[in-house]
């Protein structure tokens, strides 16, 4: 390793190869992390600016709380109400469109109206959740994970998952699948293979923990609402005819009225994801604390601190596409996380803790997250995971190692050719 000064305050910066140089002293070329859109106008620099005081004084609150639990806040009673008054106006609809149809038979122009209404109707129905596309494991098959999953839901004194599901992603996710509202926990193998064995607790009670907090209750039920309003706007809003093709004076008629129609609906569905973006990052720092106390909170923090490692889990997936090597890719993935000096975690860290939160963030940034769960009490772990049950979670699992390498490979070099 090499040394350079720092061009800013001439402190020794030490080089690493393949690593960006920066200073530990005055933060010379620490990258910020990009925004996902630039913030112009006097609006633009609102947003930005609620986003950022909505944020920190969620952090606030949380920190100073006793502790962490799930409570009724006056976003989501809202949350809740326009919910429900999206589902009440679809049964409306229809009863309506039933009452139209039946009241002025055989009129015609009654039937069509009616017919229209329960067209609408059945679009804006609650849909049932699929189970979540994967690979279902059976406990048969994967003993050792199924019996994490259940030991973790025991500690939060929840049921054990219904089912698990695995997946090629670099995430993990709780859902409720099916008119039996299964509980399905769905792990992405490449990011499980990334992970110590104590940040594999963390990670599964983090995802137990929206199951404990009702996060996924909440959004079936507010979910299915606002698709209903979406498809509702969709309904409403003018046609584009292809090559740029008018129908004249009666198209501006309708189309205008179409506007008009789509403003409220539109409107309803701005309020409700303002409402569930603040709800959904509590629930974020929520699960992060029912992963704490079941992993311990150094565990909790590791587990977000290796996430931030995603861009080096890209690279390693890229050089086994370049290779051809489906079946080492998970393989490389660990060897490259293996590889990343302390240093460089030390920068990510860094760039992590100057990230804002954002009004249109469904999570807030894992800076705030980790310094919120360094703020609070430590916590012990609950359950453990030791070096031969996570191996045999590993030999468990090995049989989707090759699956899951040609699908990172393939969606690496699709991601060429229409990324």
């Amino acid at each position: 390793m090499s040394e350079r000064a720092c061009p800013e305050c001439g402190a020794t910066i030490p080089v690493t190869t393949g690593y960006a140089d920066w200073c530990a002293d005055c933060g010379w070329n620490l990258a910020r992390p990009p925004a996902p859109w630039a913030a112009s106008g006097r609006f633009g620099r609102l947003a930005e600016r609620l986003g950022r005081r909505s944020g920190e004084r969620l952090a606030r609150e949380l920190r100073a709380a006793d502790e962490l639990r799930p409570r009724l806040t006056a976003a989501k009673a809202l949350a809740y109400a326009l919910a429900a008054g999206a589902h009440l106006f679809t049964l409306a609809l229809a009863g309506l469109g039933v009452a139209a149809i039946v009241v002025e038979f055989p009129n015609p122009i009654s039937i069509a109206i009616g017919l229209a209404m329960l067209c609408v109707a059945a679009f804006m129905r609650p849909r049932v959740p699929r189970m979540p596309e994967g690979t279902v494991l059976e406990p048969t098959d994967t003993p050792t994970l199924h019996a994490l999953a259940s030991d973790v839901a025991s500690a939060l004194e929840r049921p054990a998952p219904d089912a698990i599901v695995a997946d090629a992603r670099w995430n993990a996710s709780w859902a409720l699948a099916g008119w039996r509202r299964r509980r399905v926990l769905v792990v992405g193998i490449p990011v499980l293979a990334a992970l110590e064995p104590q940040e594999r607790v963390a990670m599964i009670a983090h995802e137990v923990g929206h199951d404990r907090n009702g996060d996924v209750s909440r959004g079936v039920f507010i979910g299915s609402a606002v698709n209903g309003l979406d498809t509702l706007s969709d309904v409403l809003r003018p046609p584009r005819h292809p090559g740029g093709i008018s129908l004249g004076l009666f198209e501006s008629i309708t189309g205008g009225l179409m506007w008009v129609l789509t403003r409220p609906i539109d409107a309803v569905l701005w309020l409700e994801a303002r409402l569930l973006l603040r709800d959904m990052q509590r629930a974020e720092y929520l699960a992060d604390a029912a992963a704490a106390r079941v992993a311990g909170t150094a565990a909790a923090i590791a587990l977000h601190e290796r996430l931030l490692l995603y861009s080096t889990f890209q690279g390693a997936i890229q050089q086994a596409a370049l290779a051809d090597d489906a079946h080492g890719a998970l393989d490389r993935v660990r060897a490259a996380l293996r590889s990343v000096p302390e240093r460089e975690r030390e920068r990510r860290r860094r760039v992590a803790r100057l990230e804002q939160t954002r009004l249109e963030d469904t999570h807030p940034p894992t800076g705030m997250r980790i310094a919120l769960l360094e703020d609070r009490a430590a916590r012990a772990p609950a359950v453990t995971l030791d070096a031969s049950a996570s191996a045999r979670i590993d030999a468990e699992l090995e049989p989707l190692v090759t699956p899951t390498g040609r699908a990172l490979v393939d969606r690496y070099r699709a991601s060429l050719h229409y990324g």
